[in-house]
């Protein structure tokens, strides 16, 4: 009975332990995001030039330096606007 008792109690501890270290390690939650690319658009939205790496999080739009708004470019175009954590 000893035997088919640690056959089942040991790996299910350890089990529970692994899960309980990775859920403490876990990523969700922070709020850590890499730097994106910032592309303006030149005729349209399919034609662009990447000018300077937005942060893209916070309430500021992203803009390049002559106050034109930065886009993520993805798909082959610019629609995704960019934001960033301060006003300048």
């Amino acid at each position: 009975m000893k035997t088919n008792f640690f056959n089942y109690a040991v790996p299910m501890a350890v089990a529970v332990i692994g899960l309980t270290s990775a859920a403490s390690t876990s990523t969700i939650g922070r709020s850590t995001t890499a730097p994106v690319m910032g592309y303006k658009q030149i005729e349209n939205e399919s034609v662009c030039q990447p000018i300077q790496q937005c942060s893209n999080s916070g309430n500021f739009d992203c803009l390049a330096p002559d106050n034109s708004q930065l886009y993520e470019y993805s798909n082959s175009t610019c629609l995704v606007p960019l934001k960033r954590d301060t006003e300048h």
